[in-house]
């Protein structure tokens, strides 16, 4: 923590312009990142206290997660305002990248029970999907659909091992999980028909409801930005609705035609449409969320509050993979 303290000390004396010794930061690390190092660095000065933030986010990336220092690069030299926070600065080194970003102020805690916000998220995901500005010239290669089918399958093989107490599997039922893995490579092919720039993992923690007078929509972490199918952006926000938001479950097909009304090709809810969209879903359960409840709740060490949160997510995933199981058997993949 030292050493993050000096950079950001040493990042906010050149950002500025205020001498070292006049400057007072504290760290504190930010809870919820699985892969990078987060903190919070908090700012005093005893100087141009007006000319500075009270704080601001430092986000340090090793190895592939350095990728997301290219995403922040490319949106902010493409668009003046991007979907997101602000940038305040990069550092590139020979171990790793700091990315210096605004810490955004949300209007509450938990802003989506009112589904006008909500819709509100989903109209930025279309203008995301729709802006060709906003979409990177390149990205550091990743082969996704390889990562993907590897996670699928230590997904199954968890949910095979993953048990209770009493000795009964946590996932319950694992012929639907086993045809879908199975199936997965045929239904990536067809969900990925129609392409563009995605976030990778919107939901409801990345995802800022700004306390503005307009209160625009910031999306954060983009480590999994990459060309995709758009659905799985948006599959991904109504299932993180929907998980802890009962208003969200119930008007989950309002939201998602806000969506589509949203788009320039101005989409409707068609058979297909809902199958492609319920693919993405699974694609994102597959992606490592399923194989992460799983582990939370097979671990000794997990907090009951945290079991009961993982408890509810779990069955909000068999509800995505029964029903892309069911549409399976009926169209007869396999």
């Amino acid at each position: 923590m030292a050493f993050m303290l000096n950079r950001a000390t040493r990042f906010a004396s050149r950002t500025w312009s205020i001498p070292v010794e006049n400057l007072e930061l504290s760290l504190e690390e930010i809870v919820g990142g699985l892969e990078s190092r987060v903190v919070r660095a908090s700012l005093r000065s005893r100087v141009a206290k007006d000319l500075q933030p009270s704080s601001f986010v430092v986000k340090e990336l090793r190895g592939l997660q350095r990728r997301e220092t290219k995403i922040y690069r490319e949106l902010w030299t493409r668009s003046k305002t991007p979907p997101t926070v602000r940038l305040l600065g990069i550092e590139v080194t020979k171990d790793a990248d700091y990315l210096y970003l605004e810490e955004a102020t949300p209007q509450s805690e938990w802003p989506w029970k009112q589904t006008p916000t909500s819709k509100a998220v989903c109209r930025a995901l279309a203008r995301l999907h729709d802006s060709e500005q906003l979409h990177p010239k390149a990205l550091i290669d990743w082969d996704y659909e390889s990562d993907l089918t590897k996670s699928a399958d230590e997904t199954l093989a968890v949910a095979l091992d993953a048990r209770n107490e009493a000795g009964v599997r946590h996932w319950r039922r694992i012929g639907d999980l086993r045809r879908v893995v199975a199936a997965l490579p045929k239904l990536r092919s067809a969900l990925l028909e129609a392409t563009t720039f995605i976030h990778g993992d919107v939901h409801s923690r990345n995802v800022i409801l700004r306390a503005t007078e307009n209160g625009e929509i910031a999306f954060i972490d983009w480590a999994r930005a990459r060309f995709g199918s758009p659905l799985e952006d948006v599959a991904s926000w109504l299932h993180s609705l929907g998980c802890w938001e009962p208003e969200a479950r119930r008007r989950h097909d309002t939201l998602l035609r806000a969506y589509l009304e949203a788009r320039s090709s101005k989409q409707t809810i068609t058979t297909e449409l809902r199958t492609a969209y319920w693919y993405a879903s699974a694609s994102n359960g597959l992606a490592g969320a399923i194989r992460y409840h799983l582990a939370v709740l097979s671990d000794p060490e997990s907090s009951s509050d945290v079991k009961n949160d993982s408890a509810q997510s779990l069955c909000g995933w068999e509800r995505v993979i029964r029903r892309v199981a069911t549409i399976l058997a009926t169209n007869r993949i396999r």
